[in-house]
């Protein structure tokens, strides 16, 4: 394959891929909101890049971010967002029926202890209040492709880190998304928020959260590769279940008064 011909694949690659992130980030301030957030709970809040984004579409009287990252948590900090250090696959430092909105972007695929975080959300949230979930997607036809020739799905479970990928191709468009440059894998492995160890399928992800108490109000899609994004949008609208990315909206009902125990 000459060198043109590989150039015109990776433009192509780099459009259909940041034309679904994009898609992917403006759905997320879309369906978050709300006329009623008094608390604003974001798990994983990174550098507090996305809660920043999301306080300023609810403007609730009290936002917080648990972050793992020492150095993302003072990042965000200096966004002047309340953070506190909090590794995810523990109980979270919340109280029962305390808080109207969670969101958790890009986070799921990093922990080992899914169904206990899913159960402590219904916990925390208030009656009525709601999650919602970005996530990859391993049911993902791009993932399928990879296991059908012998590789581990893009989108995960990573064996260093989702920018370490098989493929040349699918490794520097997940570097570049990430800011991570040429980073060696022996840098990569060491921060955890670079690896995808449990990516939830679409199909699997809604059964967990309903198992959980959640009223499931809406999913979205993104991304239907390899095809062009106005026949991808298309697509992830008839078949969700195998985008590239999804996003769930889940709702505690109104009527809970009984939470579901971690397993």
């Amino acid at each position: 394959m000459n060198r043109r011909l590989l150039a015109l694949l990776r433009r192509y690659a780099d459009c259909i891929y940041f034309d679904a992130v994009e898609k992917r980030l403006a759905a997320q301030l879309e369906h978050v909101r709300t006329d009623d957030a008094q608390v604003l709970l974001d798990l994983g809040c990174h550098v507090g890049y996305n809660t920043d984004r999301v306080r300023e579409v609810l403007c609730p009287k009290y936002t917080l971010g648990l972050e793992w990252d020492r150095l993302s948590i003072q990042a965000a900090r200096d966004r002047g967002i309340p953070v506190v250090q909090h590794d995810l696959n523990q109980l979270l430092p919340l109280r029962t029926c305390s808080v109207d909105v969670v969101t958790a972007f890009d986070v799921l695929e990093h922990l080992v202890q899914t169904w206990q975080l899913l159960t402590e959300v219904h916990r925390v949230l208030k009656p009525g209040g709601f999650v919602l979930i970005d996530c990859p997607n391993l049911a993902a036809w791009s993932n399928v492709f990879a296991l059908v020739i012998g590789l581990q799905p893009f989108s995960g479970p990573s064996l260093i880190s989702v920018a370490d990928s098989d493929l040349a191709l699918i490794q520097d468009m997940h570097r570049r998304d990430h800011h991570l440059g040429e980073l060696p894998p022996e840098d990569l492995v060491s921060s955890k928020m670079h690896r995808h160890i449990v990516v939830p399928a679409y199909r699997s992800l809604r059964r967990v959260l309903v198992r959980a108490g959640f009223e499931i109000e809406d999913s979205w899609g993104f991304g239907y590769f390899p095809f062009p994004p106005i026949l991808s949008d298309w697509l992830c609208r008839v078949d969700i279940s195998h985008s590239h990315h999804y996003i769930i909206k889940a709702r505690k009902p109104a009527s809970s008064d009984q939470d579901v125990s971690p397993a």
